[in-house]
């Protein structure tokens, strides 16, 4: 939500977010990087960050829900008014691997989702995936969940109902092509693509799907689950043409 003036006058703006990044700036302001609802990515300045207890009151941390209000300017960089607490999923930080995942998913929704404007499905997927992080969900599951779901609302959801080039659908066995963005089949493939299986492939397929009540029911076998997980990160990194830093 924003509100907003003549040109050139300050905006105001308001969102549920979660803060990705953060680095100081001299003694006592803050660079930060939230995603949030209502902006998308907003990268801002937290003026005397370390010292006003009222506007921030120890809110701007990670793995939090927070409702944030902002202000704006032509040419300036956003500046943030005020931090409040939302919800909680500070139990992610009881186990290593979680705090892995919660911080791949907070860069991988600003990385997929750079531009500016209104990410409210997405946002609604990285909070999903936060909430499940935090009841103790399997943390690789719950990636391959959100990646999914990230690269389909994106534009980059591979097209997973048959071989790209003759159309076989009845294969026990496909071959994953990130340039073909999709499968081929073994005899289409020749040798080239990353060997997937049928049942990966409607796995992948359900994943990306648009019935969340289905998705919640789905049970993902964990030699599935391996499969999925050698070549969906990699798949990401292919879309965004880059290496993501959390996992490293």
């Amino acid at each position: 939500m924003s509100r907003g003036g003549a040109a050139g006058k300050r905006t105001f703006h308001v969102s549920p977010a979660f803060l990705v990044r953060a680095f100081d700036i001299g003694e006592a302001d803050r660079r930060l990087t939230f995603f949030t609802r209502a902006a998308g990515v907003v990268s801002s300045v937290a003026k005397s960050a370390w010292k006003s207890r009222k506007r921030f009151g120890g809110m701007l941390q990670r793995y939090v829900l927070l409702d944030i209000t902002w202000t704006e300017r032509p040419g300036k960089m956003p500046v943030l008014e005020s931090a409040s607490f939302s919800a909680s999923f500070w139990s992610i930080v009881e186990e290593w691997d979680r705090v892995r995942y919660a911080d791949y998913l907070l860069e991988l929704a600003v990385e997929i989702f750079p531009q500016g404007g209104p990410k409210p499905k997405a946002f609604e997927i990285l909070l999903d995936g936060m909430r499940s992080l935090s009841a103790g969900e399997n943390p690789e599951k719950v990636a391959r969940r959100t990646e999914t779901r990230f690269l389909s609302i994106g534009g980059w959801g591979p097209d997973l109902s048959g071989c790209r080039k003759c159309g076989k659908t009845d294969g026990m066995w496909y071959r994953f092509m990130p340039s073909n963005g999709g499968v081929l089949c073994e005899s289409c493939a020749a040798g080239n693509g990353a060997r997937i299986s049928l049942g990966a492939v409607k796995t992948w397929k359900a994943l990306q799907g648009q019935n969340a009540p289905a998705r919640g029911r789905l049970q993902v076998p964990d030699g599935i689950a391996g499969e999925l997980q050698a070549i969906i990160p990699k798949y990401v990194e292919y879309c965004l043409g880059k290496t993501l830093r959390s996992l490293q």
